[in-house]
């Protein structure tokens, strides 16, 4: 189970990393904190390095299953 939470972390990340303005439409526009907050290329460094938090955290996951299942 935490595997595939780990790869849902993966791919969010990934997205978050190559398109950081996937969220900066719809509701989101009202709703979110950082694009209220922060400028065009701040909310997009932001978004970047939340991604790479992802990823990280998945990875993460994958590596404590592994070892805790072998």
């Amino acid at each position: 189970m935490l595997a595939l939470v780990g790869l849902f972390l993966i791919a969010a990340g990934v997205v978050f990393i190559r398109w950081p303005t996937v969220l900066r439409r719809g509701i989101w526009l009202k709703t979110s904190i950082a694009i209220r907050t922060l400028s065009e290329d701040g909310y997009r460094s932001y978004m970047q390095k939340l991604g790479f938090l992802y990823v990280t955290a998945g990875v993460g996951l994958i590596g404590w299953t592994i070892l805790h299942h072998a």
